[in-house]
Formats: C-alpha cells, structure tokens, sequence
C-alpha cells in the first residue's frame, strides 16, 4: 500500500480576463460558481478592466465545505480564457476570499466538453506531446473521472484485467478478485468502465465473471466479481486474463455527439476500411498471438494469409507467458551418480531488497509446477543473475552434484555440419522453445538431487534445470527423437534453435505444418516473440543466414569490434593477461572460416599464450591450468596490428556461400613461414567466378617451421585435403590450386621421405586435379624486389574469371615456373626436368598409386640410398644411371 502526503499543491491555471488582466485561478470541483476575491476586484478596477458590477439579491447565499453561510459582495459579467478556450461568465465577488479567482464547475464542465474535441488535449493525453504546461497535466488529473473520447465513436476495448498474484477461489462462492490493466490503457484512473468475462481463449472453466461497472482505481486496479462454479477449490495463475475493460459514457457526451457534423462523424480512422494486414493481426490477436510478428514475412499477401491460417489452426503450440512451457510425453530425465552420498551446501546470501523478487519468481515457477518445495538431503546453492530487462532468472550451481554425475554421451551436432545443409533455400524460419530445458520432466526418484536452497526455504526441481552436465545431451536426445528424421533435410535442430527451411512458399508452409504438428504430439511449445517466420535473411547460431550465403551477425561482431588492446591487459593497464587473450582468441576463431589466414594473422598474439608450462609425470612442475607470467615488453607493435587486421576482417567479412555438392569444388592453397592457408570455393551455376564457402589457416609448428618450401607446400596440400576439408571432399572430384608449382613435381618424383610417403599415402583415397597458376606474371621483378605476392592462388580464384585461369594454368612457362620455385626457396639451385604445370586427377592417382607401393621398408630403403648419392653430386650435369625396381627386388 502507498503511504500519501498530508497535503499536496492546488490545481492552478492561467486564466485572461477580458483579454486585458493575467492572473492564476484555482480549479475547485467542489465549487458550483466562480468567485473572485475583494482584492483581485481593486487591482482590476484600477486598471479599467472590470466594468460596472450587478448588485446581489438577497437569496443568493454561498455556502462553505463547514457550513459557514457568506454573502456575494457583487457580480460581474466577464469574459474568461483558459486553457485556450473562451466564454462568458457571470463571476462572483466573495469577502475574505484568499486566492484571486476560484473557477467552478460550470467552467470546467465547458473546458471538457471543448477540450474533448481538440487536437492537442489528445496529444497530450497520448503523451507524445513534446512540450506541455504543467497547468494542462493539473487539469488533466483533475479531469481523471472522463473518459478519453474524441467526440467520434466510442472504443469497443480499453484493456484486457490480469491478475497480479495467484488466487484460489473456493468451491460454489462468489469472490471479490483484483485485478490490472496495463499502464498505457487509454483510460485515466477515474473513469467509469464497464467490466465483463474476456472474450480470450485462456479464461478458465467453470469461472464467471460478473458484469459490473466500476471506477478505474488508482494504477489502474480494477474490481472483479468472480464466482466459482465448480464443487472444488480453483487456483488462478498469475497473469491470468479474466475480463475485458470497456468505457463507460456518460449522457452528456452522447448528447455532444449530436452536435457534430456527418462529416465530422465519419472523420476518425475506426470508420475507414481495415487494411489485409490489419485483419491478419487482429486474427492472430484473437488466438493470442499478438506478439508473433508477420510484418518480417518474405511473402505476399496471400502467403501471410496461409500462414496465419496455419497459425490459428496450431495456436495451441505457442506460449501464452514466459513460463508457460509445454512438457514433453514419454521422455524424463535421470541423474545416475558414481557416489550417492548426501551433500549439503549453504545458499549465498541474497540482499535484502532482492527478497520479494526472488519469492515472487519461486511462486511463479512453483505454481506452473517447474519447481516444488523439498525435504531432500542434498542442497545445491541457488545463484541470482539479473536479465537486461530488469527481471530475475533462477540459476542453480550443480558442481558438486555434475562432478559425481556419470557423463551422458549423447553428441551435440556440429555447427558446419548444420549451416552447410541450407544450399538452394530461399525462404527461412526460426522457432525457439519456451524455456526448453523446463519441457522436460525429471524421473521422480531423481528430483531430490536437484534440491537448491534459498534464504526462503529449499526447493527442488520437477522439471530437468539448466546448469546439469546431461541437460544439453537429454535435450538434444529428446529433440533428435522427434525430429531426427527431418535434421539436414528439411529443418535444422541444435538444443532449444529449431531452423526450417525451404525453396518455395508451398514447401515452407508443408514442413512448418509438419514441425507444428510435432511439436503438438509431443506436447512441446513454442515462445511467439522469439519465432520469425518464411523469412528471406533471419539469425542463426550467431550468422546471418539468407538465399546467397551465410555471412556474420553484426551485432556479435560489434563486441569484438568495441575490444581494445587495454582490454587484455592485467588490472594495471600495461602487463598482457593471458586469460584475456584467451578469451578474446577464443571469441574470434569462432568466426575463423570467415577470415583467411586467420592463423598468420593472428601470429603475434597466438605467441603470447604459448609456452604453458604443464606437470609431467615424476617432475616438479608449475600446476595445470596456471599461465606463465608476461611482461608489459611482451605487448609488441605485432600484436597491436594483429588485433587491428582481426578486427577489420570481421568487420568487412565476406558472404560464404552455401555448397552444393552436384557442383565441382575448388581447393586453393598456400603456404608460407607464417602458416599455411586454404580456401574451398565453388562456382555457383551460372556465375564465372568463385565464391567462398570457407576459410582455414593453421599455424606452424616449430619443427615444421624448419620444412623447407616444396615440403610446406605439400604439407598444406595434405592437411587441407586429409584434416581440414575431408569431410567435404571425401566421395567429391575436386581441383587443387597452388602458386607453388613444386608440389607438383613432387607428386611426380621419385625422392620422398617417409613423412611425405604419409602423405602421399593419405592422398591416395581422394580424386582431384592438380593445378599451377603463378601469383604474379612479372616473376622477375618480383624476384628483384623480394616483396611479397600482391595476389594469392586464393584471391585471384575468387575476383578473376575462371576459365582465363584455366588457360593461363595450362600455358605456364617451365622457365618462369622454376624461377617462381628458386624465388620461394630463397636460395637453392634446383636444375630438375619439370612435369606440366597441370596434372589431372587420373595423373595425380597413378603417381600417388605408385608411391604407395614403395611402403616396404626394404625397397624404400634401396631407393633412398639411390637417390642420396645423386642427391650428393656437385655437378648436375654427370649423369647417374638410376637403376630400376625390377632389378633392386
């Protein structure tokens, strides 16, 4: 209950009299006439703006709020403005009167039948004026008890009354309930409405309500009759819809209504046509989807039509309120422990203004039965995390508990397995669960383990909670279960994230039916304001996914953007923390496939969080988890421009477009000291150039940093090929490019170690082409001014015309091929018969076939001796006879 002041200020405006004299008067209610006092009559008389006065008769006597009978010295007929609004009015002049002007009832009556039919008395009672008198909010309150009519019809519907706490009704009784509009009601607490049962789908059964009319009350409270017709006691939850709200007019405002014009009768916008869309809303409006939004929706018309025809239909699998989840049929989740032995942990202190907060929010979960009250012997503690909205979520700290819990096996989907499945789709829709993991139930001898203690008491759950080490795996089981024979064909589903998607309107309309038809078997729902449906781009597992590609969600680039280098240091502003570069390392590798080279670039910081020292067995050791010390000289130029390149690549990151694998894919790779790099590109049908569908880079290690060129090349070929792309290229015919035409001569040679016998081993199982193109046509100048390549293998596959490529792969001069192979080995002299610059795949198999058959340990030996001692020779033109493998064996 709010405690009220003993007093508060009058009501004052400003008032003109007969356009000569300003004065304040007060507005009194309870006053029947306007009066002014004897001195407020001298000032005006002396300054010529009162005329003669009307002497009074004896009758007429006022009469105070105590009683006191005073006489009227006199009466003047003047001419008052306020508020903007003029009339004529004969004003009395009262002995002993403090304020100047008291403006009665027959003013004010007149104010708010004109104020009523004026613009800005709506625009301000609409808020949305930008500046307004504090003397026209006075007379607003003052006017609290009309209604807010414009002249013109009056609404149909002010609110919908919700309860603010659960009540329990008892059994054949009538109750006096209350309950609330919403804050912005287009009523002012005062006015008289009219109360009747809702008109909506969640008013429960065997309730009436009782038409009644009453004053809105302060905060718009309202009073309900409410009677219980059933022979057993029923609970209403909180936010329960129970009446509808109407405006209630008096006759006086049908009277003025007679006084417009036809014209002004069929001004207002409630007479003209409802549009299509309006329609649609209202009838979603009526099942209780208002919150769902259809304005997004990548169709026409007649496509919003259908789906709001499919929505009514399964109206029953949305929430109506956040906590009403759904609870799934013939599915329960268990808890099995390697030690059963009780544990017991104390809750962590809640301040004290937080108390009725966290009661309202067990209440509520308590009584959508997520949660109940427990003797359990176990006692996890309970942890408060504040939403951005202000609201209170209940968390749970289960550490003890999931460290003695035997761990589910159950795997979660890959996320490049899942985006690479959406290719030839043009229309998208995304559906989230309500409070997901809440739809499953626990098994019941299970529940005691969940038991969580509060400053208010101990609690455990009926429903499986988050913070669980399992809840990801049962909920994905779960959630396979139902649909795991759509996943990848026709919907995407990881945890709670539900993505259907479609190439037409007709299939996309089939397979939501489909999904909402589940989802009602199931006994599962769905949150309206997190739903987007049939739309052309819409957010999914942090990208943006459309009909072109996939591409990053810029608000999660935004954070990473906002991140400076002072952001990765200690407390002390200049020493690096290793925990943070982690972190920030982390947030960016997650977008790696959106930025080549990602590893080079990312070099200097990488070195920053390298060298953690681990415990080895039978040593003495730093601890494992413990990061080394770094010093403030450790925070290099490098790093600053490391953060810098990563930063921008994020920002202007290309679109990856989405494979198809009817198509041929594209293999372009490249090496250097700094690490080695590869992009899979594909040319979409109809197009001449390639497009990106991912980015990899890897960095060295130190033992291969010491690998000398051709060797890095073929590493990059392999790792590519064998690790990162596999699961793409594996099955497919593709096309290897490289600006380092030595890898493919040593595909075709004979001189292979045995790490590169691995290699060519691993390559074996995969059928591709190989081809050269140079980096830059001017060899020799590049040579001259040892400056980097300005154009990769890469970078040319994705901005130059494929078939150009082609030809100029086909035509590279041996000459300017062996220069480019001197040029990357900086200094050895190779003078070695080269293949063709272009090797087909059949090429490309045959020779790996052969050098897979030289495993055996002896004939590999034998080789190696062979070629060693020409390897040896100083004079490339002594010619050695190699002799052949028929003779060796």
């Amino acid at each position: 209950m709010q405690t009220l002041e003993a007093f508060n200020e009058l009501f004052y405006a400003p008032v003109c009299v007969n356009n000569k004299f300003q004065m304040m008067g007060m507005l009194d209610s309870g006053s029947m006439a306007c009066t002014f006092s004897e001195a407020a009559e001298e000032k005006m008389l002396s300054e010529k703006v009162l005329q003669e006065s009307t002497s009074m008769s004896q009758e007429i006597m006022l009469i105070g709020c105590g009683g006191k009978e005073t006489k009227p010295k006199c009466i003047y007929e003047v001419e008052l403005k306020v508020y903007g609004e003029r009339c004529m009015v004969p004003v009395l002049v009262v002995p002993g009167q403090r304020d100047d002007l008291i403006i009665g009832t027959n003013v004010i009556k007149f104010l708010m039948h004109r104020m009523k039919i004026s613009d800005d008395y709506w625009r301000i009672l609409s808020n949305n004026a930008t500046e307004s008198s504090p003397f026209c909010e006075q007379f607003l309150d003052v006017m609290a008890n009309t209604c807010r009519w414009r002249g013109g019809n009056p609404p149909d519907k002010v609110g919908t009354v919700k309860l603010q706490q659960s009540v329990t009704l008892a059994a054949k009784q009538e109750h006096l309930v209350w309950g609330r509009l919403p804050s912005n009601s287009v009523m002012s607490p005062g006015s008289t409405v009219i109360v009747e049962a809702t008109s909506s789908r969640t008013m429960p059964r065997n309730i009436m309500i009782g038409r009644v009319v009453t004053p809105l009350w302060g905060d718009y409270w309202v009073p309900l009759k409410v009677t219980n017709l059933s022979d057993k006691p029923v609970t209403l939850r909180r936010n329960c819809k129970l009446a509808d709200v109407s405006p209630c007019l008096a006759v006086e405002d049908f009277e003025l209504l007679q006084g417009y014009s036809h014209t002004q009768v069929l001004a207002p916008e409630s007479h003209q046509q409802p549009s299509a869309m309006t329609d649609l809303k209202k009838r979603l409006k009526s099942v209780g989807l208002s919150d769902l939004d259809i304005d997004s929706c990548s169709v026409g018309n007649t496509g919003k039509a259908k789906l709001v025809q499919l929505l009514e239909n399964y109206h029953d699998v949305f929430s109506k309120h956040a906590l009403d989840c759904g609870e799934v049929r013939d599915f329960v989740h268990r808890i099995r422990l390697t030690d059963d032995r009780p544990f017991r942990l104390p809750y962590r202190r809640v301040p004290p203004g937080h108390y009725q907060k966290l009661r309202q929010v067990l209440s509520e979960m308590e009584e959508q039965g997520i949660i109940r009250k427990s003797v359990s012997e176990y006692a996890s503690p309970l942890v408060l995390v504040w939403k951005k909205d202000g609201g209170l979520r209940i968390c749970t700290d289960f550490r003890w508990l999931n460290a003695r819990t035997i761990k589910d096996a159950h795997p979660l989907p890959h996320q490049s397995d899942c985006l690479v499945a959406l290719g030839g789709n043009t229309l998208f829709s995304t559906m989230d669960l309500t409070s997901g993991f809440y739809n499953i139930p626990m098994a019941e001898e299970d529940k005691k383990y969940t038991a969580f203690t509060t400053p208010v008491g101990l609690h455990e759950y009926n429903r499986m909670p988050q913070g669980l080490c399992n809840s990801p795996a049962s909920f994905m089981r779960m959630m396979m279960s139902i649909f795991g024979d759509l996943n990848f064909s026709s919907l995407l589903c990881y945890l709670d994230d539900l993505l259907v998607f479609a190439p037409n309107e007709q299939a996309a309309l089939e397979r939501l039916e489909m999904v909402f038809q589940r989802l009602r078997d199931y006994n599962l729902k769905l949150s309206p304001k997190k739903c987007h449906l049939m739309q052309s781009s819409v957010k999914f597992l942090g990208h943006i996914i459309n009909e072109d590609g996939i591409a990053v969600d810029p608000s999660k680039v935004e954070v990473i953007a906002k991140i400076s280098k002072f952001d990765l240091m200690e407390e002390d502003g200049c020493t690096p923390s290793v925990r943070r570069i982690k972190s920030v390392l982390g947030m960016i590798l997650y977008y790696q496939h959106f930025i080549p080279n990602c590893s080079s670039i990312a070099k200097p910081l990488f070195s920053l969080t390298a060298g953690q020292k681990r415990r080895i067995k039978g040593r003495i050791g730093v601890k494992a988890g413990t990061y080394r010390k770094l010093k403030a000289t450790d925070w290099t130029p490098e790093c600053d421009e490391a953060l810098s390149k990563l930063k921008e690549n994020l920002l202007d990151s290309v679109v990856l477009t989405h494979p198809d694998f009817s198509l041929p894919l594209i293999l372009s790779i490249d090496a250097s000291l700094d690490g080695l790099g590869a992009v899979l590109s594909q040319i979409p049908a109809g197009e001449a150039k390639a497009r990106p569908i991912a980015f990899a880079s890897k960095a060295l290690s130190n033992s291969q940093k010491r690998y000398p060129a051709h060797k890095l090349e073929f590493l990059a070929l392999k790792w590519s090929v064998c690790e990162k792309f596999s699961h793409w290229l594996k099955g497919h015919t593709f096309t290897v490019w490289t600006d380092n035409n030595p890898l493919t001569y040593i595909l075709t040679k004979a001189k292979l170690d045995a790490c590169e016998q691995r290699w060519v081993s691993k390559l074996s199982g995969y059928t591709f082409d190989l081809k050269h193109i140079a980096g830059r046509k001017n060899i020799v100048a590049d040579a001259l001014s040892r400056d980097p390549l300005v154009k990769t293998v890469s970078q040319r596959l994705i901005s130059e015309r494929y078939h150009r490529l082609l030809a100029e792969a086909e035509n590279v001069n041996q000459d300017g091929v062996q220069d480019t192979f001197r040029l990357q080995v900086n200094s050895q002299q190779v003078s070695l018969q080269l293949n063709p610059a272009s090797c087909d795949h059949a090429t490309v198999r045959s020779q790996l076939s052969i050098h897979d058959q030289w495993e055996t340990v002896t004939e590999l030996r034998a080789m190696q001796e062979i070629q060693l001692i020409q390897s040896n020779v100083m004079s490339v033109s002594d010619e050695i006879p190699i002799i052949p493998l028929e003779e060796i064996r």
